[in-house]
């Protein structure tokens, strides 16, 4: 079961209800399979029906993991009026070029997190995607440390 801070849940959140009526973006930073912070990054598509990250943010968040030493987690986003599951779009996406699904995803190791605000109470699941397209769900616990 996948561990992850309430804080850093409760931000993601917040992320996604701030950025309404467009879906939200981001990346969350980890060590040691821990996630540590979550980093907002604009989402240059600006639509409430997909999301396409700020290169240079993403490019400026690499440079900042390579000094600390710290690794890409998850990448993060929000489903405004959809279920907490990757679309066709995310998945494709996942890959480069994309839905180029015969070799690994650009990130194989990381999480893929969706924030769903489809329902009163906001949904938060977790994903790995394979190669192949294949989605998998990791269950997630909340922990307050």
């Amino acid at each position: 079961m996948l561990r992850i801070p309430k804080k850093i849940i409760d931000e993601m959140i917040s992320h996604a209800i701030d950025d309404l009526p467009n879906e939200a973006c981001g990346q969350v930073n980890g060590k040691n399979n821990k996630p540590l912070t979550v980093n907002r990054v604009k989402n240059v598509a600006a639509s409430p029906y997909r999301y396409s990250m700020d290169p240079l943010t993403m490019l400026k968040l690499e440079q900042a993991r390579e000094k600390t030493g710290e690794d890409l987690f998850a990448i993060y986003h929000s489903h405004v009026a959809s279920e907490a599951y990757p679309s066709p779009t995310d998945i494709r996406q996942a890959f480069f070029p994309p839905g180029q699904f015969d070799r690994e995803p650009m990130f194989p190791e990381c999480f893929y997190i969706l924030v769903s605000l489809a329902q009163d109470r906001p949904e938060v699941r977790a994903f790995k995607i394979r190669q192949g397209g294949l989605v998998e769900e990791e269950l997630i616990s909340s922990a307050d440390d």
